[in-house]
């Protein structure tokens, strides 16, 4: 047949053909069933069921006019039972029509409110239904017969009872039940977990957008020296792409705060660059945490710790075996008359004490020049 099943309702149930058509036309009906026995069946049948809704398949102003075919193309006639339904005249003639051709087996109350057989305002079996089936020995479904089911239970029970009567395979209901309770968790679970990592990638875009601060501090490793001022601007700058962000520091002590760094870089390696007088310069790679704290280790340079330069006597020549002290460290002139002294750290000055001293010349102190690479020194013969 065209159709595994026509429903017949009233209006005012729209509600209730509607979403009994859409799950049962959705339903994936499985090859192998294993029964309430245990016992599996294989079903002939592949095909998914069909499912004729009189207001969305068909529209036609009497049973003559093509309603009648569309009733003979179905295999089952299930009857939407309420009030309503019950005082239907067109519902009366769909039923009376499965009747007269011989189907009156083939007939499912889908009960989804009242009483049957109550003979009252509740009643929810059309006459001509209770006509047919006096005694009560109709096979059919009630939402309400499922104990203290969840709303949500009942209903669907309900839909899969009627989906164990419309595939017809003995006592399949226990079967279909788990798998299709099984397969409703696992698509809330699906929905869910979803639901999660939407939330997720909503929260991690607006995270990789959300702009932070980084605070940096310096720690001097350079040894104790009371004679070696600090200088006067500390300067640290952040490489972001094409993007350098700088801040000068007055005091060693101070936390240097880069502020609105992109979000994206957040967790991510960056370069940070510093430079002051008299200290090495750095150029690393630094992690970025979220307000965190990186501590940036630092060492003085040899801006204060070497002198160097050249001994020469009046006429310009070089002289060789001169001795240089400074601060208490000495050297030699070599032929060329270049030396060259190394001041621990915890030596150094700006402004070191030079005494130099050669045979048959007079001895030359220096104490305001600066240190540097560069010194000439002149010695007068005596």
């Amino acid at each position: 047949m065209k159709y595994t099943a026509f429903i017949s309702y009233n209006s005012k149930d729209d509600r209730w053909a509607k979403w009994l058509q859409r799950k049962l036309e959705s339903y994936h009906i499985p090859v192998k069933i294993r029964s309430e026995k245990d016992e599996e069946v294989i079903r002939k049948n592949k095909e998914r069921i069909r499912v004729f809704r009189y207001r969305s398949d068909l529209n036609t102003v009497s049973l003559n006019d093509g309603l009648a075919k569309e009733l003979d193309d179905a295999r089952w006639l299930i009857v939407i039972c309420s009030p309503n339904s019950a005082q239907s005249e067109w519902v009366g003639k769909e039923i009376k029509h499965f009747i007269d051709t011989g189907r009156r087996d083939h007939i499912l109350p889908f009960i989804i409110d009242g009483t049957s057989y109550s003979d009252d305002e509740k009643e929810c079996l059309n006459p001509v239904l209770k006509e047919a089936f006096p005694t009560g020995d109709i096979l059919g479904v009630n939402i309400n017969d499922y104990g203290d089911d969840p709303w949500i239970y009942r209903k669907r029970k309900a839909l899969v009872r009627t989906l164990s009567l419309l595939i017809e395979v003995p006592n399949a209901y226990s079967y279909l039940w788990n798998r299709y309770r099984l397969r409703y968790w696992e698509g809330i679970a699906a929905k869910f977990v979803g639901v999660v990592v939407v939330l997720a990638l909503i929260f991690y875009a607006w995270l990789y957008n959300q702009s932070f601060n980084c605070q940096f501090r310096l720690n001097d490793q350079t040894a104790a020296n009371e004679f070696l001022e600090a200088p006067d601007s500390f300067c640290l700058d952040l490489v972001l792409d094409n993007e350098q962000k700088t801040i000068a520091l007055t005091n060693i002590k101070e936390i240097g705060i880069f502020k609105n760094i992109p979000g994206k870089f957040a967790n991510q390696d960056v370069h940070l660059k510093f430079h002051a007088y008299g200290y090495q310069v750095i150029d690393t790679l630094v992690n970025l945490e979220r307000n965190g704290l990186i501590n940036i280790p630092i060492r003085r340079d040899d801006t204060y710790g070497i002198l160097s330069g050249s001994i020469i006597d009046e006429n310009g020549h070089p002289i060789a075996g001169a001795t240089i002290e400074a601060e208490g460290y000495t050297a030699v002139s070599a032929t060329d008359g270049t030396f060259e002294i190394h001041i621990s750290e915890k030596d150094q000055k700006p402004y070191p004490h030079v005494h130099v001293t050669k045979t048959g010349y007079q001895t030359e102190e220096y104490q305001e020049q600066p240190i540097g690479k560069d010194w000439q020194i002149m010695l007068i013969k005596k």
